[in-house]
């Protein structure tokens, strides 16, 4: 078996049957497994996916420029750390990296992820012969109903547990690993299955009028109607017109005859004190 250094030392001098087992590991590092809070384990799984397409690299490297093609032997599970040796190894180191598995059981933020961080493993791996998973099953009945429930960090190295999850790509389906490294992971580690309040989307279009939000239907500007005329006097009634024309004429009657008699007693009174002027006038002949 070889490690990625060991990669940089061997070349083909061999028979052209021969070919590496490659070996790696998710945990090789504190940096690979430490995380001491919910976000730090998200980012972590984040990390390990961003970072699981250049794994092909040592493959392709070694089929190109060593003449020996390469077999993944170990290495290919959905672990992100050594949880599965707690209570196992003696001298194994706590970091807090185990003391939130529960919360990735029915979680759908790490159900997606994992899918995403298995399909790009096994893009970057089929660059070489082959691949073979950490395990096949775990030491459990045949009928053990648990198969598939992912609420041990052991079942994350067992392929039969990883399949009946839903994790693993479909093998008759090459799309699903192919596309997987042609885009990054999704950042969304920060809030994982938490998600914002939603907010207030904008308001139906109401065209002219606005929407009212208190009435919740949208409300129009009714201009108000054109002024009218200042009012005018109504006709009278027949009866009463008759009455008021009688009146009107009675008093201008009376005026005028007035009028008429004050000319003749002026007329008289002006011709006995004045006489007839004309007659001391001479005529003038023709």
């Amino acid at each position: 078996p070889l490690n990625e250094g060991d990669l940089t030392t061997v070349n083909g001098e061999f028979d052209d049957l021969i070919f590496g087992a490659l070996q790696i590991s998710h945990s090789a590092t504190i940096a690979d497994i430490a995380s001491s809070s919910s976000p730090e384990d998200r980012s972590k799984l984040f990390y390990h996916e961003a970072t699981s397409c250049i794994l092909r690299s040592p493959l392709e490297y070694a089929a190109c420029f060593r003449d020996m093609p390469i077999f993944l032997s170990s290495g290919f599970d959905l672990s992100i750390d050594d949880c599965f040796q707690q209570n196992i190894v003696n001298d194994f180191q706590d970091y807090g990296q185990c003391d939130r598995f529960n919360e990735t059981t029915t979680s759908g933020w790490w159900h997606r992820h994992r899918q995403s961080y298995a399909a790009r493993q096994l893009f970057a791996y089929e660059q070489g012969l082959g691949w073979s998973f950490a395990a096949w099953k775990l030491y459990t009945d045949e009928d053990d109903d648990s198969v598939g429930v992912l609420d041990t960090p052991a079942k994350l190295l067992s392929l039969r547990d990883v399949v009946a999850a839903g994790l693993f790509p479909d093998m008759n389906n090459d799309t699903v690993a192919l596309d997987a490294c042609l885009n990054p992971p999704e950042a969304d580690f920060a809030m994982g299955d938490t998600t914002y309040a939603p907010t207030m989307g904008p308001p139906p279009d109401c065209g002219n009028g606005w929407w009212n939000y208190t009435t919740e239907k949208c409300d129009y500007w009714i201009p108000p109607p054109e002024p009218t005329p200042s009012p005018t006097k109504g006709c009278p009634v027949c009866d009463e017109c008759g009455k008021d024309a009688a009146a009107a004429l009675g008093t201008s009657g009376a005026l005028l005859v007035g009028v008429i008699v004050g000319g003749l007693v002026t007329g008289l009174v002006m011709r006995a004190l004045g006489n007839d002027k004309r007659s001391e006038y001479t005529p003038i002949p023709n």
